[in-house]
């Protein structure tokens, strides 16, 4: 082949822009890109004061303590009146006649103390709320 048919034969032209080689899909260590582990992570500080929420302001403790005291002196009212109750019954069993009006008052004594143990319960789940309830925050 002479050096003719060179010049006249098709010519490779430089290419305009840089060519990249095909990607191998590994990406080298690049220092500016570091990754934390989830133990690492470090947890914001805790403020020494907090901010008043509203189940610190005054108004709603007031609110509390007026339930707590509501509530425990329908209980007391309760209480005072089952016992008086059962103070009746009882009095009825000591004076009783017959075998039936002794059964009778001992079954209402019985009658009483457990609705009072009831009112109890109920009362005891109403303060466990309240309680509850000034905790959630």
């Amino acid at each position: 082949m002479n050096t003719a048919d060179w010049s006249t034969g098709h010519r490779i032209d430089t290419p305009k822009r840089a060519v990249k080689p095909p990607s191998s899909g590994i990406t080298l260590w690049r220092p500016d890109l570091v990754l934390a582990d989830r133990t690492q992570r470090v947890s914001p500080p805790r403020q020494l004061i907090m901010p008043g929420e509203p189940a610190f302001r005054p108004e709603a403790v007031r609110a509390q303590v007026d339930a707590a005291k509501a509530l425990l002196r329908s209980f007391t009212d309760a209480h005072e009146t089952f016992e008086a109750q059962a103070a009746r019954a009882e009095a009825r069993g000591q004076g009783a006649m017959s075998e039936r009006e002794r059964v009778f008052a001992a079954m209402e004594t019985y009658r009483v103390k457990a609705e009072m143990d009831d009112v109890l319960k109920g009362t005891m789940r109403k303060m466990t709320a309240l309680m509850e309830g000034r905790s959630v925050r």
